[in-house]
């Protein structure tokens, strides 16, 4: 079974599916489950991207910082929700 390099046909897990599921070694079904596991559990365990959707009106505006952590807290600023941006009206 040949095929382009990353598809089901090559490396470990095509050779799980291939010798595991339809060639029913024993051997190759526990590769099989534990190649998908570890696959989830990465998949699970990756951090997720912070989104914020935030409307404003007119004459607005957003100012975004990246504020370092000075004391170890996890607070950026010394507030209880540690947030360090701040929103005011322009003009």
């Amino acid at each position: 079974m040949a095929g382009l390099p990353g598809s089901l046909g090559s490396g470990l897990l095509g050779n799980a599916i291939r010798r595991g599921l339809w060639g029913g070694s024993r051997t190759w079904q526990v590769v099989l489950a534990v190649v998908v596991l570890v696959r989830l559990v990465r998949a699970v365990g990756r951090p997720q991207p912070i989104v914020l959707t935030e409307r404003l009106d007119l004459g607005e505006a957003l100012e975004v910082r990246h504020l370092p952590v000075p004391d170890g807290t996890g607070l950026r600023d010394g507030t209880a929700s540690g947030l360090g941006a701040k929103v005011g009206e322009a003009g």
